[in-house]
């Protein structure tokens, strides 16, 4: 046996790779290159390239981590879903909904049922009405999550009869709240599953992307995910649990720092390109956090370590507000100085935009990149798909995306599409 190891952490701006030696907790070799948001395979397997191929084929695991789904939670971005409730008072939701993480305008169906605390279903719902609904309520998601009313009772019996529901009429995964916690709070774990659902096609892209990177280069160790609390997990555990991975990549970071510094009691701040995370360590174990970790805006049952994160990193954007006082957004944004290397015809762009007699924040004097490539995505607009096209490879402002689309665009076109991390913005950070 080998007793040799690879690390890989994908964040929002960089992705390293290590190979570890188990025995004598020696790193053999190191490497870091940029995350390619648009093709995640391609970062991750230049990264892993640059290790030594020999040692590289003699590793016996391969251990994950990433901020993927952290940042998502950080910057409001994520997959499209929606979550069915059944059996959740409507006015009830929509008061203590944002203490748990949903936001007017997330897409929430309520289904009339009622459930004693029991667990016995005095009012069943009408699957004849909610299959009707399905069919236009979940047309445009990536994913779907279903949450009952005292489902710990029940076992998700609604749940399941909801799920294969939806899944008869789309072919998307499907969140049953059930199998996710067993805790009581219905808007909690209704917040959770919706959740979940938004990050199923983020850890789904990452986990493929690393099967594939893997695959290129003859590396055929089995590989696992660090869990929020620091345990590993399976693949297949963590493509229904994304949930589970918020906060794994600063995880992963406190216990190598624990295991190579050996401290008994400090302080671990590592600083990203998207977000700033810190976390104690107390008798050389690190702190548990009280209750479920919180994460954005989002406060979740996840069970894990104690890290506060918030939007803070080398690639945060810099505006002004109204009077020209900087200001520093919680979003990523990729370096104008990096999207001039790359694409030399933005300078004209930003020559433009310097000629201006005063430093401004309005959006037509915005960049904008597409990472995504979306022509046969269901579920956009054709506009969005003009405006995604367009911009692959070919940075431009407001007003040149204007002319190349043949039509006025304006800054809430392209809202959905950030959010979705389709396209992102260029800035100084």
């Amino acid at each position: 046996m080998s007793g040799l190891g690879i690390g890989i952490d994908t964040g929002g701006t960089c992705t390293d790779a290590v190979i570890y030696r188990f025995e004598d907790k020696e790193i053999l070799a190191s490497t870091k290159t940029h995350t390619t948001h648009d093709d995640l395979a391609r970062g991750i397997r230049r990264a892993l390239e640059r290790l030594p191929k020999d040692l590289a084929q003699q590793a016996e695991v391969v251990a994950l981590s990433t901020t993927l789904a952290t940042n998502a939670c950080v910057e409001n971005k994520g997959g499209r879903a929606k979550v069915a409730m059944f059996g959740a008072h409507r006015e009830n939701v929509e008061h203590y909904g944002s203490d748990y993480g949903f936001e007017r305008g997330d897409g929430i169906l309520f289904v009339d049922s009622k459930t004693r605390p029991s667990g016995k279903i005095v009012e069943m719902p009408d699957w004849d009405d909610f299959a009707a609904e399905v069919k236009d309520y979940f047309k445009d998601c990536d994913a779907a999550g279903v949450v009952e009313m005292y489902a710990n009772k029940t076992g998700g019996v609604l749940e399941n009869r909801a799920r294969e529901i939806i899944k008869e009429a789309f072919d998307i995964p499907v969140v049953c709240g059930n199998e996710l916690f067993a805790e009581k709070n219905i808007i909690k774990r209704g917040a959770n599953t919706l959740l979940n659902a938004r990050l199923i096609s983020i850890i789904e892209e990452f986990t493929e992307a690393v099967r594939k990177s893997l695959k290129d280069l003859g590396i055929k160790a089995p590989f696992v995910i660090v869990r929020s609390d620091g345990s590993l997990m399976s693949e297949k555990f963590a493509k229904t649990h994304p949930i589970e991975t918020l906060l794994c990549g600063p995880v992963a970071s406190v216990k190598g720092a624990v295991e190579l510094a050996g401290d008994m009691d400090s302080m671990v701040i590592d600083i990203g390109g998207t977000t700033t995370d810190i976390a104690l360590v107390k008798n050389h174990q690190p702190k548990n956090a009280d209750g479920g970790v919180r994460i954005g805006r989002w406060n979740t049952f996840v069970k894990g370590l104690f890290v506060d994160t918030f939007g803070l990193g080398g690639d945060s954007g810099v505006t002004f507000d109204d009077d020209y006082r900087i200001i520093l957004e919680d979003q990523r944004v990729i370096p104008l100085c990096m999207t001039a290397h790359r694409y030399p015809a933005v300078l004209d762009t930003l020559e433009k935009i310097a000629k201006k007699t005063a430093p401004t924040r309005n959006p037509k004097d915005d960049i904008f990149l597409g990472e995504k490539v979306i022509a046969e995505s269901a579920g956009y607009s054709d506009l969005e798909k003009r405006i995604a096209t367009a911009l692959l490879d070919h940075p431009m402002s407001l007003e040149e995306l204007s002319i190349a689309c043949g039509q006025s665009i304006l800054h809430t076109h392209l809202e959905r599409l950030v959010r979705e991390s389709v396209i992102i913005r260029c800035g100084i950070t």
